[in-house]
């Protein structure tokens, strides 16, 4: 996809998706791999960039690694990113109950009887 044609944030989700994907830490190399695969080829430095805005924003830990390298991991679960997206579109309305029953109208059989069960715990 060109860079004109990627949405506003969509890279900061690919990148957070390769992180919350694996199984450790990852090089930026590894992170640029995962990312490139299927789609247009990114830079590095582009991979940084956005891995730089992701650990200002608190989103992803830097730590040292061998030699001069980084490796970067996810600061939560997507499920606890998730939640706090929720909790913080929640804390917007006037209106809790309605914003429940709007979201509520439009889950899956599935996920609704995951939530009820979540709720009966």
């Amino acid at each position: 996809m060109s860079k004109r044609g990627r949405q506003q944030g969509e890279l900061e989700n690919q990148v957070m998706d390769a992180l919350w994907s694996a199984k450790g830490s990852l090089t930026s190399q590894d992170i640029l791999d995962k990312v490139n695969q299927g789609s247009a080829e990114l830079a590095l430095t582009t991979i940084l960039t956005v891995l730089s805005r992701l650990v200002d924003k608190g989103m992803v830990n830097r730590t040292q690694g061998t030699g001069r390298s980084l490796n970067f991991s996810a600061a939560e679960t997507r499920e606890r990113h998730s939640a706090n997206l929720m909790l913080s579109l929640l804390g917007d309305t006037e209106n809790p109950a309605l914003t429940f029953a709007q979201f509520t109208s439009s889950l899956t059989p599935k996920q609704l009887a995951a939530l009820r069960e979540t709720l009966e715990k």
